[in-house]
């Protein structure tokens, strides 16, 4: 549990993404994953903070006041965090300090800010601190072509369903409700020194009644402890996804892959995929990697997710030539009987002649 201690000269930060209920994220490095912000603050952080976090949301202009309070002369700062397309303010970052006293470091606060048609194409947007966070260069508004790039390419593995599965839920439905995510990215992606970071994401998907559309809003920060678990209001359980990595993780004979089959793209695979020597579709779009004549009969095994029905398909590996392989698919079903959105496939080869 976390305990009241001095803010001066630790940097606060306070999620806005719902302006009715702001949420204290981080004191510090002490994570405080969605606390009450007057609850956690000390009596001169309440006095010398609160309003003018409060201004800042409401305006999104900065604050750079020298404040003569309680006989002692402070510095006091509170920044916007703004989303990169819409320039709403998502977050507020604030600081006092005596005097004279050197301010630390500002922490990088990443925000993104998704534009989700009602046909459900996704355009991304990230700031320039969410760049530095993963340690990417920046070149253009994201560094993914899509959702399911950055899922398979910049998100740890073992956290890779978590992610995929609450995005999709929070995008869905009528839940316009904060997630808060903990997970794990890969940095310094596609270089010969790539490293790990833990963060933690805090979300909200809105309607965009003048395009029909959505909004997906949110904030990422490099954390130090991790939460426990993931704050998901109403999308569903999703502590199964390390299960379903650790089956992954034990194929041995076989290729196992989970599938969207709302847009046919892969967002996870077992080691084999790569041992079998199969080429790894680009973003994860399975089309690029089945053969075209056998695209049809794998798309009706895996829609109709019936484990006992075996197919075969030929798959493209990394030296251009095409192998077969059985193919098996289970999506559980619905409450109405119907094959579920997500579906886990297994390949196996065929050998000899």
């Amino acid at each position: 549990m976390n305990t009241i201690s001095s803010t001066q000269n630790r940097w606060v930060l306070v999620d806005y993404l719902n302006q009715d209920q702001p949420c204290l994220l981080s004191i510090g490095p002490v994570n405080y994953s969605g606390s009450s912000v007057r609850k956690n603050l000390d009596l001169l952080g309440r006095e010398l903070l609160m309003d003018r976090i409060k201004a800042v949301a409401e305006t999104g202009h900065e604050i750079h006041d020298a404040v003569h309070h309680r006989g002692v002369n402070y510095r006091v700062l509170a920044l916007p965090i703004n989303s990169p397309m819409t320039n709403t303010v998502l977050a507020v970052l604030a600081i006092y300090t005596a005097d004279g006293e050197g301010l630390p470091p500002r922490p990088p606060i990443g925000a993104l800010e998704w534009t989700v048609s009602k046909t459900g194409h996704i355009e991304t947007s990230w700031n320039d601190d969410l760049f530095a966070i993963y340690e990417i260069d920046r070149s253009g508004q994201s560094p993914t072509g899509d959702m399911n790039q950055w899922v398979s390419e910049l998100i740890s593995p073992e956290d890779r369903t978590r992610m995929k599965v609450t995005i999709d839920a929070a995008i869905t439905s009528m839940n316009a409700q904060r997630y808060l995510v903990p997970y794990k990215i890969i940095t310094r992606f596609a270089t010969a020194v790539p490293g790990f970071k833990n963060l933690e994401v805090s979300g909200r998907v809105i309607p965009d009644e003048r395009r029909q559309g959505k909004w997906l809003r949110a904030i990422t920060r490099e954390v130090h402890e991790i939460t426990p678990a993931p704050i998901t209001p109403g999308f569903g359980d999703f502590h199964s996804s390390s299960l379903l990595r650790a089956v992954f993780e034990l194929a041995e004979e076989q290729v196992l892959m989970a599938v969207d089959t709302s847009c046919w793209q892969t967002f996870m695979t077992s080691s084999t995929w790569q041992r079998f020597g199969i080429q790894s579709p680009r973003f994860g779009y399975l089309p690029h990697v089945i053969h075209p004549d056998d695209y049809r009969i794998f798309r009706d095994t895996v829609e109709e997710s019936r484990p006992s029905r075996r197919t075969m398909v030929r798959l493209l590996h990394t030296d251009s030539t095409y192998r077969l392989y059985t193919v098996r698919a289970s999506s559980g079903h619905d409450e109405d009987g119907t094959p579920g959105r997500y579906a886990v496939v297994m390949m196996s080869p065929i050998t000899g002649p």
